[in-house]
C-alpha cells in the first residue's frame, strides 16, 4: 500500500468533525441527534496499559491492513500513533478518500459506577501498539456524553486476557 495523496488536519478540525458525528440514523431526520455536542473531548496521549477493551475478538485481515497504513503514513513522515488532528488519504489500492483519526476513547459509567476508558474506535491499533510495547499513545479521549447516549457495551470483564485473534467475525445464532 502507498498513500498518493494526503490532507492532514487540526486539532480543532478534528474535534469540530467529533461534535458533528450523530445518532445512527437521525443524520437522515429534520432534527439530527449530536451525541458529541455538548461533550468534554481533548486529543492528549495516554498510556497504552490504561486502555480497556469492550471487544472480545479482533480481526487478523485488519491488523494487517493497520500495519500497512502505518508504514505507508511512516513514509510520509506521519506517525499512526501521534496524528496530531486527523489525515485524509487517497492510497494506490483505490480511489476512496479515508480520513483516518486517533484512536477514540469514551469514558463510559460501568454497572458498579466506575468510569472505565474503553475503546469506541481503534482495537486493531491498540493491538498493534501494545504489540510494539509502546507505552503511550495519542488518543482522542471523550467524556461526559449525555446519558441518554451511553457507550451500548461494558469494558470486557477479563480485560485483554479474553481478546481473541479471529479470521472472521464470529457468528451469531
Amino acid at each position: 500500500m502507498r498513500i498518493l495523496k494526503f490532507k492532514k488536519h487540526s486539532k480543532d478540525e478534528l474535534i469540530s468533525k467529533l461534535r458533528k458525528v450523530t445518532l445512527l440514523h437521525s443524520s437522515d431526520t429534520p432534527n439530527p441527534i449530536y451525541i458529541y455536542k455538548n461533550a468534554e473531548i481533548e486529543l492528549s496521549e495516554m498510556l497504552v496499559s490504561t486502555i480497556l477493551p469492550s471487544q472480545f475478538y479482533y480481526l487478523e485481515e485488519s491488523l494487517l491492513k493497520v500495519g500497512k497504513i502505518k508504514e505507508a503514513l511512516a513514509d510520509h513522515n506521519l506517525d499512526l500513533f501521534n496524528l496530531d488532528g486527523f489525515v485524509s488519504y487517497v492510497t494506490n489500492e483505490s480511489n476512496i478518500a479515508y480520513n483516518l483519526l486517533p484512536i477514540i476513547i469514551e469514558y463510559q459509567m460501568e454497572k458498579d459506577g466506575r468510569i472505565n476508558p474503553i475503546i469506541l474506535d481503534g482495537i486493531h491499533r491498540v493491538i498493534l501498539a501494545r504489540k510494539k510495547n509502546l507505552k503511550k499513545i495519542q488518543v482522542v479521549k471523550i467524556a461526559k456524553v449525555s446519558i441518554d447516549f451511553p457507550h451500548p457495551a461494558y469494558a470486557n470483564p477479563k480485560g485483554w486476557e479474553d481478546v481473541k485473534l479471529a479470521k472472521t467475525a464470529p457468528i451469531k445464532e
